[in-house]
């Protein structure tokens, strides 16, 4: 440790910086997973040689900032959208924004710093507690104000079925934990310690992949299977987000219905993405009207549109609704809302600084299940919604049978984004054993099975119509039942084998001294 002590503040928090934006190639789409074993056996040490607070801090942010900017870094599109407008704005979304998630992030391992250099904590302990410390951060990064858990680093197991499974038990934020402290392992070899560092290094990649041989054994023929129920997923391949007269959003219903409704026309269900509707057809009935006119008859369709708030001055929503040639069935509307898209953050209200939607959304109730006629049970979720682990389906209601996300990823380009939002999905249809169906303007679209399976995928950008089975879903997950029992547990459990760890120096020390 004694060689990273020599490393300067400035110059240190400058790697750092660069160390964490190059852990950011080891996520989707990329999957350079390498990196992480480069990265991480150098950052943590050099942040446990720091000897003053403000200086571990400095490390910590420095690290997070770098890596989220690497895999945020597609922020840069969204204000691309409008960039007449919100020009200046890019420097905020690209960096500002990061900055303040690495803030939100940095007490945790702070206090992991702090644990370690007041208890003379080993290095095998200390990487112990980092791991727990990083799920940690990466859970209350998800959790406050309205939270923004986007790519959270268990994600870069997101490439294969077979290394995701371990997330139907310990969640993706459970996959962080063994990620880091299997990538920081080869740091015990700056102490000569070739044994533990093999350990630490290969036996979370051991568990990763023997549970996930195991699971997806165990769940083999049964999660393979398909219901009866057809869904037609509609992809048109065109941006939402362009600002349109009415008589273009009137040409944009015309051209989906038209899509939905030629050809093979035995589905059970059409699903369109989020704001395929650019009418405020539960306020206004004549706009309603239009939209189901000539629909056939025992037609459903989900899809994304416009909605008012309850009350004498009602206010935009983000919704999702189902309908039929006689109106709408159910609707769900958006609870969690895109921080600077859909709505302004309290804390930057007095800055002079619209969203950049037309204006700020009412936030919904919260989760929904829809029970239709003619479907099984489902849970809807509209975009950014889908990206918080163990939040997307409503306690205390009949368990749902599958999840449907409508979407428009117009927002982030031809980037990462699209592709990072697709894994998302992934990792929750894991997560809760439940098939997740999920349809974007410009993709990418596809049905995923309860396993994490990809059955179809449509790719950003391209236009496609397609009926699919519903896959079959599994029993409840032990992370499904209670994600936060799941959590807490996942992180008692690696701080437990710290303390283990010490222990076991200790008793070794005391034995060698004798």
């Amino acid at each position: 440790m004694d060689r990273f002590a020599r490393v300067r503040t400035g110059p240190g928090a400058l790697l750092l910086f660069i160390l964490g934006l190059t852990t950011a190639l080891a996520q989707p789409p990329l999957w350079v997973l390498p990196v992480l074993w480069i990265a991480y056996p150098l950052a943590l040490p050099l942040i446990l040689s720091r000897t003053g607070w403000r200086a571990a801090l400095a490390f910590v942010f420095m690290f997070w900032w770098g890596q989220i900017v690497g895999g945020m870094y597609w922020l840069g599109w969204v204000v691309a959208v409008d960039l007449a407008t919100y020009w200046w704005v890019t420097p905020f979304a690209v960096l500002g924004l990061p900055a303040f998630l690495a803030l939100v992030q940095s007490p945790w391992w702070l206090a992991g710093w702090f644990v370690a250099g007041r208890l003379k904590l080993g290095l095998t302990s200390a990487l112990l507690i980092f791991a727990a410390m990083a799920m940690g951060a990466e859970g209350f990064r998800g959790w406050v104000m309205t939270g923004l858990p986007w790519g959270p680093l268990g994600t870069v197991w997101g490439f294969h079925p077979l290394t995701m499974q371990l997330s139907a038990w310990i969640g993706v934020f459970g996959l962080t934990a063994l990620t880091t402290l299997s990538a920081s392992g080869p740091a015990l070899l700056a102490q000569r310690r070739p044994a533990q560092a093999l350990a630490v290094t290969t036996l979370p990649l051991i568990l990763l992949l023997g549970f996930g041989l195991w699971r997806l054994n165990a769940i083999g023929a049964e999660s393979a299977g398909s219901t009866d129920t057809v869904v037609r997923l509609v992809q048109p391949g065109t941006n939402t987000l362009m600002r349109l007269d009415d008589a273009a959003k009137q040409q944009r219903v015309r051209d989906l219905k038209s899509m939905t409704f030629s050809g093979d026309n035995t589905h059970d269900v059409a699903i369109w993405s989020e704001t395929s509707i650019q009418f405020f057809i539960d306020y206004f009935p004549e706009e309603l009207d239009w939209v189901i006119r000539d629909l056939p008859d025992d037609s459903l369709i989900i899809t994304g549109g416009l909605g008012a708030s309850p009350g004498d001055n009602p206010i935009p929503t983000n919704t999702a609704y189902v309908l039929n040639e006689g109106g709408i069935l159910d609707r769900h509307d958006k609870a969690h809302l895109v921080p600077f898209g859909e709505y302004k953050p309290w804390f930057v209200r007095w800055i002079p600084v619209a969203t950049f939607s037309a204006g700020s959304f009412w936030e919904g109730p919260g989760l929904s299940t829809w029970t239709i006629p003619g479907l099984p049970p489902v849970s809807p979720l509209i975009c950014y919604e889908m990206i918080f682990p163990g939040k997307v389906i409503k306690p205390g209601e009949p368990r749902p049978e599958w999840m449907v996300n409508i979407s428009n990823d117009g927002w982030y380009g031809n980037t990462s984004g699209p592709r990072q939002h697709f894994i998302f999905a992934r990792f929750r249809a894991v997560e809760e054993g439940l098939p997740m169906v999920r349809v974007g303007g410009t993709g990418i679209s596809g049905v995923i099975d309860a396993a994490g399976r990809v059955r179809h995928r449509i790719g950003y950008g391209a236009t496609e119509v397609v009926n699919l089975p519903l896959p079959v879903n599994l029993p409840e997950t032990p992370f499904s039942m209670n994600s936060r029992i799941s959590f807490w547990l996942t992180i008692c459990g690696i701080l437990l084998f710290s303390v283990f760890a010490r222990l076991r120096s200790n008793i070794g020390y005391y034995w060698a001294r004798r």
